[in-house]
């Protein structure tokens, strides 16, 4: 076994590309993401104080209390994660299933993004046969 190359590990900082839940049939998302740690958001003050609580209940994968504190740390994570398109640019029209699969590959990276495929899938098969 190999000791893991410095070089190796820098390109984690230079993201992956990522299929997100598309944004209707005809307009997939697909943006570049890096992997996140919560405890380093927090420890750097990236996540503000008054947040800090919601933040341990995600880390800690306890029921969320608060869903606004929630979301507003989602959005600190998302904003950190996406590297393209910025966060600025896609904040207002970001769906909540886009919102929890970056969330998602910031923990896990692509498995995070395996069940929530599933429920993409489920959602476009029952859509179908409605029509």
């Amino acid at each position: 076994m190999e000791v893991t190359k410095l070089d190796d590990l820098k390109k984690f900082n230079d993201g992956e590309v990522v299929e997100l839940p598309a944004f209707d049939d005809n307009t997939p998302f697909v943006a570049r993401l890096k992997r996140l740690s919560l405890l380093a958001l927090c420890k750097a003050g990236a996540i503000p104080n008054q947040l800090l609580g919601a933040a341990q209940e995600i880390f800690e994968g306890r029921q969320k209390s608060n869903i606004k504190n929630y979301a507003d740390v989602l959005d600190v994570i998302i904003s950190q994660a996406l590297i393209e398109p910025a966060y600025d640019d896609v904040k207002d029209v970001l769906t909540d299933m886009q919102r929890m699969a970056i969330f998602a590959y910031t923990q896990s990276g692509i498995k995070g993004l395996l069940p929530l495929r599933e429920i993409e899938r489920i959602s476009k098969d029952s859509t179908l046969g409605k029509k």
